[in-house]
């Protein structure tokens, strides 16, 4: 997948994913943003029984102790654990299998060089392609040109889960 990461979260990435992982937690996303001297960064943790506001203040703790170490960011920032919620960011090549048979949203790059995004069922990964079912149609998006991906929930069926 082509999503683009920030260089503090590409810089910060391996530490804490490892740190995540000694406690039983996934890490699902870094992203951070804002202006100078007054940044956001989020990290987004999942486990399989599901986070709780405890599991963030947790993690959000330690993720701190860390990142002080790290000094990934030159000014002050906020941060911001949290779990991925209803509308999970798929990041991971793997998520694509993981999550067959939820609805999600798949935004990519065409052919022709125009953005889209289509939601539908996913399928799983088969040659290097995203599979998404959407109207009894099976699209192939190749995961080179996914840009950005979620799930959706859909409230009217309960079957974005």
């Amino acid at each position: 997948m082509r999503i683009r990461k920030h260089p503090v979260a590409r810089k910060i990435e391996v530490e804490v994913e490892q740190l995540l992982d000694n406690f039983g937690y996934e890490l699902v996303q870094i992203k951070y943003g804002g202006e100078a001297g007054g940044g956001t960064l989020s990290i987004l943790i999942d486990k399989p029984d599901g986070v709780t506001a405890d599991d963030c203040s947790e993690m959000s703790r330690r993720l701190s102790m860390l990142l002080d170490t790290l000094d990934p960011v030159p000014s002050s920032y906020t941060l911001i654990v949290s779990s991925p919620g209803l509308d999970r960011p798929l990041t991971r090549d793997g998520d694509f299998e993981r999550f067959q048979g939820t609805l999600a949203a798949v935004r990519h790059e065409t052919a022709d060089g125009a953005r889209r995004t289509d939601t539908g069922v996913l399928r799983g990964v088969e040659d290097g392609h995203v599979v998404v079912e959407t109207d009894g149609v099976a699209l192939r998006i190749p995961l080179s040109e996914v840009e950005e991906a979620h799930l959706v929930y859909s409230w009217e069926t309960d079957e974005g889960r």
